[in-house]
């Protein structure tokens, strides 16, 4: 079993720019503004076929009021209890504080191996490092994560920790990363899968600040979702940090396999909604509609709104799974639809059928004049996957009205029989299309 390595200390100490150097990322927000880390953050080390669990834990204590810091301090308890190693990191700009030494008691009486890493060294302070060594840490290095200083030295003292911690490979399935407004349900989403607590859940939108890897085993597969931050409406997002965790929100989709596009029952449909929905569609990942609190709907509601979903046409070729995080239900069908789209994306489709199609389309609904040109298709092939990019070659194919190109999105779509998948149409026009 890996070994898990925990990032903790007090809000604003530079957990979240160490755990990024560490792990060659950016996974974790850093800003000056204090408590942007909230749930916990999982990444593997990895020192040649040694690998470990990498935890960014949200801040101990803060210095204004936030209303999750219950919530944030409960987390990083169960951090701690189920670590192999502590990494306690404390700010020598800043020096020694009262929530250090309150965190260094806990940090004692946990029994756990502690690595006291005194961050931020490159400032010069009134006390200077050696002020540090009243916590009672015997193991110390200093510093800096804004200049890369020792940060490699850090990555060594872990493994030295663990020299014969095997690395166990875990093949994933499929990575899924969910997506919708805030305080639809999300995070609780995963938390329904995990049957625990993994990530702050809360009547306030906006709990979730940054994308959250989670894995999660069904029935012998591994799944990775990925919950991000609410996106609410542009004019809204004033906060250069939530502007960067709507950008992180949806660089998270892009690098995954499947959207899980989430409503909310009781605030259906919405302007905003619609919008994220058409940056998804922009995307192309496969994607499953899941309406959330469905155990708040009656029967007649449920067909209400699937009926809303299907009036919609850019929503109408997506599954639709009415799902409760809170009561648990419908997790079955979710998993299904997850399975059958993701098998879908990955549909090779041959010259061969789709030219066959072509030609149905072509008999059902020829290509309109646009002025004194007639544009011409003359064959299609497969380009690109997941989102299925199918080209079109012949004569004036600039000249193709959006209506057609419509109709024959379309017709491929309902012939294909593809749930789920987006489909992009690219038009090539050429004299002689064999060139």
């Amino acid at each position: 079993m890996k070994k898990i390595v925990s990032l903790v200390g007090r809000t604003n100490v530079g957990k979240s720019s160490i755990f990024n150097m560490l792990t060659k990322s950016t996974k974790a927000i850093v800003s000056d503004l204090e408590g942007l880390t909230r749930d916990r953050k999982i990444s593997q080390l990895k020192d040649g076929s040694n690998e470990v669990d990498l935890i960014d834990t949200g801040g101990f204590f803060s210095s204004k009021k936030d209303q999750f810091e219950e919530q944030i301090i409960l987390q990083a308890y169960e951090a701690i209890f189920n670590s192999d190693l502590v990494i306690f990191v404390v700010d020598n700009k800043a020096g020694i504080t009262p929530y250090d030494k309150e965190i260094a008691k806990i940090l004692r009486k946990s029994n756990k191996n502690i690595l006291l890493a005194i961050n931020k060294i490159d400032v010069k302070s009134a006390e200077g490092p050696d002020v540090f060594q009243s916590l009672g840490f015997k193991e110390q290095i200093l510093v800096s994560a804004s200049h890369n200083q020792n940060i490699s030295e850090i990555k060594k003292r872990i493994f030295e920790h663990f020299p014969q911690n095997l690395k166990t490979e875990r093949d994933i399935f499929t990575k899924i990363c969910i997506v919708g407004k805030p305080n639809v349900g999300k995070s609780s989403t995963i938390n329904s899968f995990l049957e625990e607590e993994r990530l702050i859940v809360s009547d306030m939108p906006g709990t979730t600040v940054d994308s959250i890897d989670t894995e999660v085993s069904y029935k012998g597969k591994n799944y990775l979702f990925v919950d991000t931050a609410g996106v609410r409406k542009k004019s809204k997002v004033t906060q250069k940090e939530e502007k960067f965790s709507v950008i992180k929100s949806f660089d998270s989709l892009q690098k995954s396999d499947l959207c899980l596009f989430l409503l909310d029952s009781k605030n259906f449909l919405k302007d905003q909604d619609l919008t994220i929905f058409n940056k998804v569609l922009s995307i192309g990942r496969g994607t499953i509609i899941v309406v959330n609190k469905s155990d708040l709907l009656s029967r007649e509601e449920v067909k209400s709104l699937s009926e809303k979903i299907k009036n919609q046409p850019e929503l109408k070729n997506f599954p639709v799974v009415f799902y409760s995080a809170k009561e648990k239900t419908g997790i079955r069908d979710l998993f299904n639809q997850i399975y059958r789209v993701f098998e879908n994306t990955k549909t090779r489709l041959s010259t061969n059928k789709l030219n066959s199609i072509l030609k149905k389309a072509l008999d059902r609904k020829t290509i309109p004049f646009k002025g004194k040109f007639k544009p011409k298709i003359r064959y299609v092939h497969k380009g690109s996957s997941n989102p299925h990019t199918l080209i079109f070659h012949g004569n004036s194919l600039e000249k193709i009205e959006g209506s057609y190109e419509r109709f024959l999105k379309n017709f491929y779509l309902k012939n294909l029989r593809l749930d789920g998948v987006h489909l992009n149409l690219k038009f090539i026009s050429s004299k002689n299309p064999f060139k």
